[in-house]
């Protein structure tokens, strides 16, 4: 009985190879996916204005914003993706003409 549990051994780890190979190649793939996406909307967040998707007009990052975070509410002159007070993050903000939501963040 134990020479058979000896012999599998080499086997398993044989079979098992792969997978592990093919699921560390899938964590490096996500993890540079992420990278990628993250530098290319910090790059975008760090213009002083952005475009809105649906009339054009040019709305700023800067500016008087009021924070939307539940027990927040604060008035705060800055950036429009961090309220200065708690440190809440946005995810958007509406455009200043047609009012519709221009992202700041990606999505999950």
């Amino acid at each position: 009985m134990a020479d058979a549990k000896k012999k599998s051994d080499p086997l398993m780890f044989i079979v098992a190879l792969p997978l592990f190979a093919a699921y560390g190649t899938w964590i490096v793939g996500v993890a540079i996916f992420r990278l990628v996406r993250w530098v290319c909307w910090s790059v975008r967040l760090m213009r002083p204005q952005l475009v809105c998707p649906s009339c054009g007009t040019p709305n700023s990052l800067y500016g008087r914003w009021q924070c939307q975070a539940p027990g927040c509410g604060a008035v705060y002159l800055g950036a429009a993706d961090r309220c200065l007070r708690c440190h809440s993050g946005a995810s958007f903000f509406p455009c200043r003409e047609c009012r519709v939501s221009i992202m700041l963040r990606p999505g999950r």
